[in-house]
C-alpha cells in the first residue's frame, strides 16, 4: 500500500508566487513606482510642462461634469473617504482575525496605516494647492499632492488582492483579484480628477508612493514569515525607509537651495563642494541615490561623472581607514553577526580585485557600508581603491546619465529626450538585476 502523502497533505495551502518571481515582481514595482513618483515630484517642484498639462486635463474634465456619471463618481469617492476606508479596513481585519491570518492582519495594518501616514507627510512637504474653479463641485482646504484617496485605495485593494492571490491555485481567479484591484484604484483616482479634487499628477503620485510602501510591507512580511528576515534587519529596514522618506521631502526645501548655491559657485569649487557633501552622506550611511542623478542634472554627464567618482573615492578611502584603524572593534562586532560579511570576507581573500569590483557594482548593501566592511577584510589599499573606482563606474554612469537626460527632458520636453530618459531607467533596472544576481550567486547570499 502506498503510504506517500496525498497532494493535499503535501500542499496544505495554495502556493503564492515563487520566491524568484516574488522578488522580481516586488522590486520591479518598487523601483518603477518610486522613479515615477520622484519624476512627478521633480516636475511639480520645477513647474515644468506637466503642470500645464494638469491644468488642461482638469479644465477639460470639469467642463464635462454632470448627469449620472457625476452621481456615480461622487458616490464612489465618498465610499473611499477616510472614514469609509477605516471601516472597510476594520471589516477586513476582523475577517483576517477570524481566519487566524495574523501575518496578513499585520500586513494590512502596516500597509494602510503606515501608507496613509506617509501620504500626510508628503502632502505637508510639497504643499500643492488643489485645482481651482469658479463653480467647484468640491471645496477642500487640504493640500493636493499626492492624492490621499488614490493612496488609500492602492493600499487597501493591494493587500486584499495579495491575500486573495495567496489563497487560490486558479490563475484565472488570481488574475481576477489583481485586475479587480487595479480597476477599483483607477476608478477612485478618476473620480477625484472628475470631481476637481485632484490633478492628474496628484493621483498618479498617490498610486506610485503607496505602491512603494505596499511593496515594502508585503516583502518584509513575506521574508519575516519565511524566517529570512531577522528582527534586527527588519528594524534596520524601517530606519532606512524613514531616511528615504526624509529624502523624499528634500526636493522642495533643502535640495532647491543646495542646487542654487552650487550653480552660483565657481565651477571647480562647486564640483568639489558637491563631491564633499555626497561623500559625507555616504559615510553617514544616509540615502545617497539622488546625488549621482543630481550630478548629471547640475554638471552634465561628463563632469557629473567626475564629481560622483570623486565623492566615491573620498568616501571609500575614509571608510576603509576608519574601519581598519579607528572604529575597527565597533564595526567588527556588527559585521561578524552578518552572514553576508562572512561570505564577502571569504571571497575577497581569494580574488580581492575581482570581488571588490563586482561587489561595488551590486546594490546588496549601501555603498558607505561596503567601505566599512572592506576595511575589515585583508584586501590591500591599492587593490581596494582601484577596484572600487572601476566597480562603481557602470552604476554611476547610468545614474548620472539619468540626471542629464532628465534635465534635457524637463527643459525641452521632446519625445527623443523623454525616450532617452526612459532608456536610462531601463538600463538601471537591468544593471541592478543582472549584477545583483551575479553577486548573490558568487557569494551564495
Amino acid at each position: 500500500m502506498d503510504s506517500s502523502p496525498s497532494p493535499e497533505v503535501r500542499k496544505p495551502h495554495p502556493p503564492s508566487l515563487s520566491p524568484r518571481a516574488l522578488v522580481i515582481a516586488g522590486w520591479s514595482a518598487f523601483l518603477i513606482a518610486g522613479l515615477i513618483f520622484f519624476g512627478l515630484a521633480w516636475n511639480i517642484t520645477a513647474r515644468s510642462a506637466l503642470v500645464a498639462l494638469d491644468g488642461r486635463v482638469a479644465n477639460w474634465l470639469h467642463a464635462r461634469t454632470g448627469g449620472a456619471t457625476l452621481t456615480v463618481l461622487y458616490a464612489l469617492t465618498q465610499l473611499h473617504s477616510p472614514p469609509a476606508m477605516i471601516t472597510m479596513s476594520m471589516v477586513f481585519a476582523a475577517a483576517l482575525a477570524r481566519l487566524r491570518q495574523w501575518y496578513w492582519l499585520l500586513t494590512l495594518v502596516a500597509a494602510v496605516a503606515g501608507g496613509m501616514l506617509v501620504n500626510v507627510v508628503l502632502k505637508d512637504s510639497y504643499e500643492r494647492l488643489r485645482p481651482h474653479f469658479e463653480d467647484p463641485l468640491l471645496v477642500l482646504s487640504s493640500f493636493s499632492f499626492p492624492s490621499g484617496h488614490a493612496a488609500g485605495a492602492t493600499l487597501f485593494y493591494g493587500v486584499l488582492a495579495a491575500f486573495l492571490v495567496s489563497r487560490t491555485y486558479d490563475w484565472r481567479l488570481r488574475a481576477a483579484a489583481v485586475g479587480g484591484a487595479i480597476v477599483m484604484v483607477v476608478l477612485v483616482a478618476f473620480s477625484r480628477m472628475y470631481l476637481g479634487a485632484h490633478y492628474l499628477s496628484d493621483v498618479l503620485a498617490g498610486i506610485c508612493s503607496s505602491t512603494v510602501w505596499l511593496m515594502l510591507c508585503l516583502s518584509a512580511g513575506h521574508a519575516l514569515v519565511r524566517g529570512r528576515l531577522p528582527l534586527e534587519w527588519l528594524a534596520g529596514a524601517v530606519f532606512i525607509t524613514l531616511l528615504i522618506a526624509g529624502a523624499a521631502l528634500v526636493p522642495d526645501a533643502w535640495w532647491s537651495g543646495f542646487e542654487d548655491k552650487i550653480e552660483a559657485m565657481n565651477p571647480l569649487a562647486a564640483l568639489v563642494a558637491f563631491s564633499a557633501v555626497y561623500a559625507a552622506v555616504l559615510l553617514l550611511l544616509l540615502p545617497a541615490w539622488i546625488f549621482p542623478i543630481a550630478a548629471g542634472a547640475i554638471f552634465g554627464f561628463l563632469w557629473g561623472l567626475v564629481a560622483a567618482e570623486l565623492a566615491i573615492a573620498a568616501s571609500a578611502l575614509a571608510g576603509w581607514l576608519l574601519a581598519r584603524y579607528v572604529v575597527r572593534k565597533w564595526v567588527e562586532r556588527a559585521a561578524r553577526r552578518s552572514k553576508s560579511f562572512k561570505a564577502i570576507d571569504h571571497a575577497v581573500a581569494k580574488e580581492p580585485r575581482k570581488m571588490v569590483a563586482l561587489f561595488r557594482m551590486a546594490p546588496v548593501i549601501p555603498c558607505g557600508l561596503k567601505s566599512y566592511f572592506f576595511g575589515l577584510t585583508r584586501v590591500r589599499l591599492d587593490d581596494y581603491m582601484g577596484a572600487s573606482l572601476v566597480g562603481v563606474l557602470p552604476d554611476l554612469g547610468v545614474k548620472v546619465y539619468l540626471g542629464a537626460a532628465g534635465r534635457d527632458a524637463v527643459a525641452h520636453g521632446g519625445a527623443l529626450d523623454w525616450g532617452l530618459f526612459a532608456l536610462g531607467i531601463g538600463a538601471l533596472l537591468a544593471l541592478t538585476y543582472i549584477v545583483g544576481r551575479k553577486v548573490r550567486a558568487k557569494l551564495a547570499l
